[in-house]
């Protein structure tokens, strides 16, 4: 019976052949599709305009309102007279930083959901997960005429 014996530079180049595996891997976007698969596994609870969140202020339970408008960078209550912060929207919570004071708003659909923050924060950081487009959609047919009108404007000599 032969016995196989590898030497220091059969580890060195199979070291090298599966860290080439998993730069090829990282380089596809093979690391996001591992992030996306995980957040499939966390719940489904979408907010838009008309539905009642659940706000939490620093970690801690704050009140529960209906949304009155969805911005690109801020969701408002109360007929648009309060203004939140919006930084990221997940598959079931938005997240903002208030850029003045250092809060942090967390909004929901399901107040029971607030205890899987965290996990679903660790896997956005992580796997560098991109926004979930579904969730706070912004409304952008206020902004029609305004894309319009400066669209119009200038004398088309720029290309």
């Amino acid at each position: 019976m032969d016995l196989i014996v590898f030497s220091h530079w059969d580890y060195l180049l199979y070291a090298m052949a599966l860290m080439g595996v998993i730069l090829v891997f990282w380089a596809i976007g093979g690391w996001e599709w591992i992030g996306e698969q995980a957040a499939k596994l966390l719940p489904r609870a979408t907010l838009q305009k008309g539905d009642k969140a659940h706000i939490y202020l620093n970690g801690r339970y704050n009140r529960t309102a209906t949304i009155s408008k969805v911005v690109a960078d801020a969701v408002y209550f109360y007929d648009n007279k309060v203004r939140l912060p919006l930084s990221y929207r997940g598959r079931f919570y938005g997240y903002g930083i208030d850029k003045e004071d250092g809060s942090h708003v967390v909004y929901l659909a399901k107040r029971g959901h607030y205890r899987l923050i965290r996990v679903a924060e660790l896997i956005r950081k992580v796997f560098r997960l991109i926004e979930d487009e579904e969730n706070l959609n912004p409304e952008y047919a206020d902004y029609i005429d305004l894309l319009k009108d400066e669209a119009g404007e200038g004398d088309g000599d720029e290309c």
